[in-house]
Parts: structure tokens; sequence; C-alpha cells
């Protein structure tokens, strides 16, 4: 008797990757494509009509970003499993993707027997992070330490969203915070990393090697 097809749910904001990824699932005998989006909010309207069990998920999304969308869906469907895609490496977007409790994560320009085998072990409840996540993390482990005891994980999360070019408006909102709190928040990373402003604040982050 044959496995059954995993229901997958893509969230892609990339085009030409997403279009790639709906025809190589589509013809794939392992997984059905339930629904593809190009974003965490549209993704979230589709979770309890298309009832998926695995997660496919791009890092960096317009508004909510790949784990926090991997966080509010779980809220609507706790026994889906999520596999990450990105091509960022920097030590603090891997160590929230590793203290996420995600199952896997791989990076875009990975060969497609890779890819099946990431996927496939995700959907039969097992976790895959690629090589380089797992060298990149014992590499700068040192480093995401010293970080740990530096900034709070808030403040890593801020911090996360002022490299991207956020707003503390946008911040507060995509966090569901006060825009005072963001301020704190703000204030106490360039005490931290001693900055004057945003630019500054950046520019230290990629000092630092956070970027």
């Amino acid at each position: 008797m044959s496995t059954p097809r995993t229901r997958t749910l893509l969230v892609e904001d990339q085009g030409m990757f997403r279009a790639f990824m709906e025809r190589w699932l589509g013809a794939h005998p392992r997984f059905e494509l339930v629904g593809a989006a190009a974003s965490g909010e549209e993704a979230l309207e589709l979770l309890s009509a298309r009832r998926p069990e695995l997660l496919v998920v791009d890092l960096q999304l317009p508004g909510m970003d790949g784990l926090d969308f991997v966080r509010a869906a779980r809220q609507a469907r706790p026994q889906a499993r999520a596999l990450v895609f990105s091509s960022l490496m920097d030590p603090l977007a891997l160590t929230r993707v590793r203290e996420s409790g995600v199952e896997g994560y791989l990076e875009k320009d990975t060969e497609p027997a890779r890819l099946e085998e990431a996927l496939t072990a995700v959907a039969e409840g097992r976790r895959f992070f690629s090589a380089r996540f797992l060298e990149t993390l014992a590499g700068e482990g040192a480093k995401a330490e010293a970080l740990g005891k530096i900034l709070s994980r808030r403040e890593q999360e801020v911090l996360t969203q002022v490299i991207a070019g956020k707003t503390s408006r946008e911040i507060a909102d995509f966090y569901g915070i006060g825009l005072r709190t963001v301020e704190f928040h703000r204030a106490n990373l360039m005490a931290k990393l001693g900055a004057a402003n945003a630019a500054e604040l950046v520019t230290q982050a990629r000092l630092r090697g956070m970027v």
C-alpha cells in the first residue's frame, strides 16, 4: 500500500522560486501541494481550508517573517511540521531558526536531491538541518553565545527588524507590542552597541558579524 502524499503548503514571495517549487511539488509523488502564498498573512488565510501537514516557508517574507508565520500557523495547525528555506546565513538569523522549534532548514541554492531528502525527512517527523547551517552555527558559536549575553531575545528580534529596514511602528505591529516598548529596546540596543541612530546600529551589527 503506497504512502499517502503529504499535504504541503508553500510560502514564498520570490515569484520565480515559487513557480519552480510549485512545479516540483506538484509533480512529486510524495507531496501534495495544497496551496501557495506570497506572504505569511496570505498563507494564514489558507490554513483551515487546506489543512497542510508540511509547511515549506521562506525565512524572509514581506510583513510577517517566516518564523513568525510558523509560530502563528501552529496555533491553528499544531501538528504541522515546517521546513524553512533561505539564503540568509548570518548567525543571528540562524540562532533564531534554531530556537524557533522548526523541524528543518535548507538553503535555496541546494540540489533537488537534497531538497527531496530534507522534505521527506521533515514530512516523516524527523529533523533536517543542512551541513552549512550546522557548520555556520558551530563556527559562530562563541559569537552567538556572546550575543545572547549582551542582548535579550526581544532585543535580538528588534535588531533583526531594524536591520531589515523596519520602522518602530512596523516592528510594534509585527510583534504585537507597544511602540514605547520598541523604542525602549531600540534605545537599549544603541547603548549596548555604541550607536547613535539606526544607520549606526546596522553598521555596528555588521562589524560584529551579525549580518
